[in-house]
């Protein structure tokens, strides 16, 4: 069973794999069905002016309802998307180390010939691939999606703006890790990952209009992941190379963690 640690921890979640999959595919098939009939609601464009300048901020310069680049870094980009891959995410990364602690199986894995840093590198790759599955199957839904309706998309660009919310995910799923590893608690581990997802959600999103929050905008993983708006502008190498730093740095802490932490504790 453990001769492939990271074949088993895929073929664990090959079901849920199944239902994320279903899931973001009529995801991508009802975006690409709405935005026709909302692109000619003329009147839908008011609504812009109205709205909060935060709301305004999240969907980049472009008038949302007017280009397709503008509707979809609203929906998926801007909001449902990230918080569907971070969800995924966390829930892994806290299960990873801590909710096999809880379960009481880490010892089971730890008996066999299975060094610990071993343990955690095959986990995440294999929860890393997980999500990079599914990050890769949304991009050809969304992009057969607009094909089948019409919708003048750039595919690199799309791409882009989806390796960038893996990242994003990925970055979440080793905080979840590294909690996890550090304290053995799968509920310390949500609690954190998700309590940080959502202050850095908020200093991207309100940094533009408040003056004391700017500086800290350059704190948020979401500033990374699409401040430059992908699907006008295309990536950011800085951008890109800072979520992967970030990520290795955090994935490096939990296996520095884990390697030290006494389990009999």
């Amino acid at each position: 069973m453990l001769n492939s640690l990271f074949a088993k921890t895929l073929r664990d979640q090959r079901w849920a794999l199944l239902g994320w999959g279903i899931g973001l595919a009529l995801l991508a098939l009802y975006l690409g069905w709405i935005y026709p009939f909302v692109n000619r609601a003329a009147e839908m464009m008011k609504v812009l002016k109205t709205l909060p300048p935060v709301i305004r901020n999240l969907v980049g310069k472009n008038e949302f309802m007017a280009t397709p680049e503008g509707f979809f870094n609203l929906q998926p980009y801007s909001i449902l998307l990230p918080l569907l891959f971070i969800v995924f995410a966390v829930s892994r990364g806290s299960d990873a180390t801590a909710g096999e602690e809880e379960r009481g199986t880490l010892d089971l894995l730890l008996a066999n010939p299975l060094p610990r840093l071993r343990l955690v590198v095959d986990k995440s790759l294999a929860h890393g691939a997980a999500l990079l599955a599914l990050s890769a199957w949304f991009w050809l839904a969304l992009l057969a999606s607009t094909r089948l309706f019409a919708i003048a998309l750039d595919a690199g660009r799309l791409a882009a703006v989806t390796f960038g919310c893996w990242l994003l995910g990925m970055v979440f799923y080793a905080l979840a890790l590294a909690c996890g590893c550090w304290r053995g608690s799968k509920k310390f581990s949500i609690g954190v990952s998700g309590g940080v997802a959502v202050v850095t959600f908020l200093i991207n999103a309100y940094a533009p209009m408040v003056g004391r929050l700017r500086p800290w905008r350059a704190v948020s993983p979401f500033y990374y992941y699409n401040g430059n708006d992908v699907l006008s502008n295309g990536a950011v190498a800085a951008h890109v190379l800072a979520l992967a730093g970030l990520t290795a740095v955090l994935l490096a802490v939990a296996l520095a963690v884990f390697a030290r932490r006494d389990l009999r504790a």
